[in-house]
């Protein structure tokens, strides 16, 4: 009767670990880090005069869809009579937001993106007594960027070392509207640029 009590015993705790080993098996999934990160760029830019830009990011990334605050700010310069002075003629503050689509393979990641954004453009004009004036114009426009970007292919020790991990890469980006500007320079980003 004991020999039978212990075969029974045994015959239920091995069925009861393999029943266990199976769910676990079944129910195990990767669980995978989101895809964000932040970015900032540098670069010329041609407005109505030639000029420098630069600005900042935050992206977050959505199966292939990639949705972006950014702020950039384009200035726009005049040469003066003597050979190495220009003089600063326009200054634009640009805040958008964008949608776009992000197709990433092992180490690099290709984007474009197009969305809406408000601008402040500030302006200077010389009189002919050398005094400067200054008009403010508030618009809308419709930004669009593409990037073309590095990074680490593979997870590192942890994700926080991979999170301090930059992308680097190339961006063009500009502004359609009735002051439209386009620019293309550098991308630095710091984040979670795929699922490790």
């Amino acid at each position: 009767m004991i020999k039978k009590l212990l075969k029974i015993i045994f015959v239920l705790m091995l069925s009861n670990s393999i029943y266990a080993q199976e769910t676990n098996e079944n129910q195990v999934k990767e669980k995978s880090n989101p895809i964000i990160y932040g970015e900032f760029f540098g670069g010329f830019v041609g407005m109505k005069h030639f000029g420098f830009a630069g600005g900042g990011e935050l992206n977050y990334q959505y199966k292939k869809s990639l949705f972006t605050l950014r702020y950039s700010h384009e200035t726009g310069y005049v040469k003066k009579d003597s050979v190495f002075a220009f003089k600063n003629v326009e200054d634009n503050d640009e805040y958008a937001v964008l949608y776009g689509r992000r197709w990433l393979r092992n180490s690099h990641s290709f984007s474009i993106s197009a969305g809406i954004s408000s601008n402040n453009l500030k302006l200077s004009f010389k009189d002919s007594d050398d005094n400067y004036y200054y008009q403010y114009k508030r618009f809308v426009g419709v930004p669009f960027e593409a990037n073309f970007k590095w990074f680490a292919p593979k997870k590192r020790s942890s994700l926080i070392f991979n999170a301090l991990t930059p992308s680097i890469g190339l961006k063009l980006f500009g502004s359609i509207s009735k002051n439209s500007f386009v620019g293309a320079g550098l991308v630095i980003g710091f984040g979670l640029p795929k699922e490790y």
